[in-house]
């Protein structure tokens, strides 16, 4: 009796198993585009077996044969391996691309180029990015894009496609910033920036003919036309944040706005992304619907609302190209399309079939976006909502229901529950980017979620509905009423996450965490992807939160830039000192986000003294009891500073060439491989009120292994 009733029990326990662990119905075309992911990073991420891309391309051709000809079990093995070799060789093809040349230091150069892009930013200086025709030094940079900071000016102000001309001073895009930290010239690489520097001379526009009938650059210069028509209706601050809703154009944000949306938990909505193309797509879709429905010649021959929906499909093309067709907004017009065409031939409008879709075109395209926070974010939020959908229709199938007029919603309770799915999708989306945003930016916005309950609404019924009036009538200039509109709504938005960026406890601050984190959040989105249920779902957090609760990395004590003379220390929880360089740029935030300090917050200043010898950092270390131990940074220029200086037992930083005379020192770092590695970061640990053990770690060793 026992055994028969422990039998029964087993299988219950294993019918509620599949019941609540099943495959999804797509869990196919999921698993190959997962695939395709893993072939790119397998590209990306281990070295050593390299093959050219048209070699690839062949094993892709002859295993895609084979899997033709061969039985249907032995091709259930091949076609994802052909899957994965095809990510493999998008990722060849993308490093294929980049340039095998760099520039070991800063060269003058004379040079020529078209304009590809121009941004006139608000609190630095304009940057121009340009496609290098005529170079007189670097010459394997003709045909490449180099992009150029001009505190020079402009003799004529250029745009889109025209030629101009100047002197600059290049150099290599810089590396991570900190130890184990993004990799910013590999990232601009990768979007075809070869170089980087900044004008010595003013830009003159050459005369002569123009390449600016190219479709990119007209793109481009629409955008500047239509940004300048948003500034010149909408005033700062309020006009940057327009800007970069309707064209994508951030340059014009005010960094205090920036930082109140993001520690508001509304920095998504400066990211045109589905929030942004979906209001609008919805937009143009049902007034184009209401607008076809009154017209009964249309209405009585063509479906009003599959009508509407190709109308709404071309202004969603309108916008991908007006906002930059960045990776987010292109996941979202991809989506927005697929959703379309489920209006059109009726079918689901919302299903992760979509998402996988999305994702594999824009990694085929771009490959690299895989490490883009902008991709990972994106798409993290948008398989939460569709799973937190999902599961959502599930329980209402489950649950009775009886189709009365009486159980039918009143106004109150259907206002009611569009705030409870605004908060509900809201929480949804700030939890499924949580371990993302901790990861690369180590803040996380506990207002968000009330922040996007009143903000959404009005990005719904304010701004994305005036936005979208005004791009249409901006091409009669009478964009000014709607605009005016945008900027009441944009106007409260703001104000109401000043408010609440102002709190203490708007946000929370981390310190880094280890790739197991994105490791372990790769998994439980997989999980979540692949298979529907109570038990995966709860699998999902747990394997998420317990690497957020132990993996927590201490950060360096001690951080010296790539040029060596600005030093930073982490004083305390949320605190820091810093000497050298100017203050509040993107180095300065970087640094206060690796130590979980808020962007707001000011950082204190070092004690230093100079000479024509040595430049000499004061650093104070708490020692095991309490007591304050000075261990100065001196960067030395001359042997007899250095040997002094290491006689002190001081951290010291000089040429190579005096390495071999230096004795005693905490610690000896070259100044050739700060220059050549990046910044460096130190880990102090006091073992005495006399003495500390240094230890040090480059933020770009990969250039020190090569």
């Amino acid at each position: 009796m026992v055994i028969v009733t422990f039998n029964l029990n087993q299988k219950r326990l294993l019918t509620r198993l599949r019941q609540t662990t099943n495959p999804r119905e797509d869990w196919r075309l999921i698993a190959l585009v997962l695939v395709f992911a893993g072939g790119i990073l397998l590209r990306f991420l281990v070295s050593g077996f390299e093959l050219t891309s048209n070699s690839l391309v062949l094993v892709f051709a002859v295993l895609a044969f084979i899997c033709a000809l061969v039985p249907r079990e032995l091709r259930s093995f091949l076609f994802p391996l052909a899957i994965c070799v095809l990510g493999y060789t998008s990722a060849q093809f993308k490093l294929e691309q980049l340039p095998k040349q760099s520039i070991d230091r800063e060269t003058f150069v004379e040079l020529s180029g078209l304009v590809t892009l121009i941004e006139y930013r608000t609190d630095r200086p304009t940057r121009l990015t340009l496609k290098i025709e005529n170079i007189s030094k670097e010459t394997w940079l003709v045909g490449r894009k180099v992009r150029l900071s001009i505190r020079t000016g402009f003799g004529t102000t250029p745009f889109s496609g025209q030629r101009v001309s100047l002197r600059a001073v290049l150099s290599q895009p810089p590396g991570a910033i900190v130890p184990d930290g993004f990799n910013f010239g590999r990232y601009n690489q990768f979007k075809g920036i070869a170089s980087q520097g900044f004008a010595v001379t003013e830009v003159v526009v050459e005369s002569g003919p123009q390449a600016s009938t190219t479709l990119q650059n007209y793109i481009e210069n629409a955008r500047s036309s239509l940004s300048r028509k948003v500034l010149n209706a909408i005033e700062q601050p309020l006009g940057g944040v327009a800007v970069a809703l309707i064209t994508g154009q951030r340059q014009y944000m005010d960094a205090a706005t920036a930082n109140n949306l993001r520690d508001a938990g509304l920095a998504h909505l400066l990211a045109i992304s589905g929030l942004h193309m979906g209001l609008l797509t919805g937009v143009a879709f049902f007034i184009f619907e209401l607008l076809f429905a009154a017209i009964s010649a249309i209405s009585l021959r063509i479906t009003p609302r599959k009508l509407a929906a190709v109308v709404a499909w071309v202004v969603a093309i309108i916008y991908l190209g007006l906002s930059g067709a960045s990776t987010s907004t292109i996941r979202a017009f991809i989506m927005v399309s697929i959703a379309i065409i489920a209006v059109l031939t009726d079918r689901r409008v919302l299903s992760l079939r979509s998402v996988a879709v999305a994702g594999f075109v824009i990694l085929l395209l771009s490959p690299d976006s895989i490490f883009s926070s902008g991709f990972q974010m994106s798409f993290a939020a948008t398989i939460g909502i569709v799973v937190a959908y999902d599961y959502l229709l599930l329980w209402r199938q489950q649950r009775p229901t009886e189709n009365s007029p009486y159980n039918r919603p009143g106004p109150i309770r259907i206002v009611f529950l569009y705030l409870g799915g605004a908060a509900a999708t809201s929480l949804i989306a700030q939890l499924a980017v949580g371990p993302i945003a901790l990861y690369h930016f180590q803040t996380f916005s506990l207002v968000g979620i009330a922040a996007n309950v009143v903000a959404i609404p009005l990005m719904a019924f304010i701004v994305m509905p005036a936005a979208f009036l005004g791009i249409v009538f901006s091409f009669v200039g009478l964009e000014q009423p709607f605009l005016a509109v945008m900027e009441t709504g944009l106007f409260l938005i703001t104000t109401m996450a000043e408010g609440l960026a102002a709190h203490p406890n708007s946000i929370i601050t981390t310190m880094p965490y280890d790739n197991s984190l994105m490791l372990a959040s790769g998994l439980a989105i997989i999980l979540l992807l692949l298979w529907r249920g109570t038990v995966t779902l709860l699998a999902a957090l747990l394997l998420v939160v317990m690497t957020l609760v132990t993996d927590n990395r201490r950060p360096a004590d001690i951080l010296i830039s790539g040029t060596g003379n600005i030093i930073a220390q982490q004083l305390g929880a949320g605190t820091a000192a810093i000497i050298g360089g100017r203050r509040n740029g993107f180095r300065d935030d970087a640094w206060k986000r690796y130590w979980g300090i808020r962007i707001s917050e000011d950082l204190g200043k070092l004690e230093r003294s100079c000479d024509s010898r040595a430049c000499k950092t004061i650093i104070k270390l708490e020692a095991s009891e309490g007591d304050v131990t000075v261990l100065p940074i001196v960067i030395s220029r001359t042997l007899g500073t250095t040997r002094q200086a290491c006689n002190a037992g001081s951290i010291v930083v000089a040429s190579y060439t005096h390495r071999r005379f230096c004795r005693g020192a905490a610690t000896f770092l070259a100044s050739e491989d700060i220059k050549k590695y990046g910044p460096v970061g130190l880990w102090s640990q006091a073992i005495g009120p006399d003495k500390s053990s240094i230890r040090y770690k480059w933020s770009n060793p990969a250039d020190k292994d090569r």
